[in-house]
């Protein structure tokens, strides 16, 4: 019979179990019957641990786990077969905390996201849940990616070089020298497109290498208002600065920083029509953080849980201006790879507020 347990608020989580013995679960046949199909139905595996021995488990688990034909009150080792999982229970249980972990099963290929949940009555949850699939699917699509980028910068670099070689020979004006310049143009977009997906692809792959070294994050920021102001002059806007010169200092990748800064700020002054965008460097305990502020159009609000996401663009983007929807992506992996975080703040018609916080120096914290 299908067998449910009864689970309460977890009163302390940091306090061990108690050394009494557990409560077994109840039948569910107490509980609605709707209860019990959804139990028996649902994809996620369950299993119930009193101790190291399994007391109960769903259909899927069974499919998971299928080495023992009677599993219920054999040591979850020997259910699962794996020490990983196994491990992950007895320091949930141990702790009183929930842990989770993404385990590959060897002899089935399959993988597997695990969470350990502790009860407050001294039983463990165990959660199993098959993302074989999802990951294989991760893995077509980036190489899809890689391969894509790779195979498309020859004919890229053709089309480019042609396009500057017209452009040597025409006239300075003309319907020809328009039309030559479009290209160009187009041909540079499309760079900056497979550009962004070969540094995407190598944050998937988890090819780039960080630094953790100290840098001063009101340097940087003076160096980035430099690099963007003439496009700021000539799209008749206000680039600036306002920085706090005390402990400014970041430990991470000055590089990596900048980049994602940059895809910050290009992204600002693309959608900033009218007003400014100030760049503030300052202190926060023991982080840094530096905010990207606009006076543009804002974002909605349904949309800004997704700006981080590769190819999303809102619809206010979707105009005929230029972009990949990839740069505030990339800047999302490169600010987490340092341990960082990156938020962004928004009232459609009152601008956007982005924020990158990353680990501050040790040496300059008070």
């Amino acid at each position: 019979m299908t067998r449910f347990w009864r689970r309460g608020p977890v009163a302390d989580r940091g306090t061990p179990p108690a050394k009494t013995a557990p409560k077994l679960p109840f039948d569910v046949a107490q509980a609605p019957p709707m209860l019990a199909e959804i139990i028996d139905h649902v994809e996620e595996g369950a299993l119930l641990l009193i101790g190291t021995e399994v007391r109960w488990l769903n259909p899927a688990a069974r499919l998971m786990f299928p080495d023992i034909e009677h599993p219920v009150g054999r040591p979850l080792v020997e259910v699962v077969r794996d020490h990983r999982i196994d491990g992950l229970a007895l320091r949930a249980r141990e702790s009183g905390l929930e842990h989770a972990a993404e385990v590959e099963l060897p002899r089935t290929d399959r993988i597997l996201q695990i969470r350990a949940v502790p009860s407050q009555d001294g039983a463990l949850i165990l959660l199993a849940r098959d993302v074989t699939r999802l990951r294989y699917l991760e893995t077509v699509r980036q190489q899809f990616v890689a391969n894509l980028s790779h195979e498309i910068r020859t004919p890229l670099a053709g089309l480019d070089l042609a396009a500057q070689t017209l452009s040597a020979q025409l006239p300075a004006e003309g319907d020809t020298r328009l039309f030559i310049d479009r290209i160009t143009q187009e041909t540079q977009r499309l760079a900056d497109i497979v550009f962004n997906l070969n540094q995407l692809a190598a944050l998937d792959a988890e090819r780039i290498e960080v630094e953790r070294l100290p840098f001063s994050v009101v340097d940087l920021v003076g160096a980035l208002i430099d690099r963007f102001q003439a496009r700021a002059v000539a799209g008749r806007l206000v680039l600036r600065a306002e920085t706090s010169a005390d402990g400014a200092t970041a430990i991470g990748d000055r590089a990596k920083t900048d980049q994602a800064l940059q895809n910050i700020v290009d992204n600002a002054l693309k959608f900033t029509g009218v007003g400014e965008v100030v760049v503030t460097a300052g202190v926060d305990r023991d982080r840094v953080e530096v905010t990207v502020r606009d006076t543009g159009p804002g974002i909605p609000s349904r949309d800004l849980s997704r700006i981080f996401e590769r190819f999303y663009k809102v619809d206010r983007s979707r105009g005929g201006l230029p972009g990949s929807g990839l740069g505030l992506s990339i800047a999302r992996h490169l600010v987490e790879l340092q341990g960082g975080t990156i938020v962004a703040e928004s009232s459609g018609g009152s601008g956007t507020i982005v924020r990158v916080r990353l680990p501050r120096d040790p040496l300059t914290s008070p």
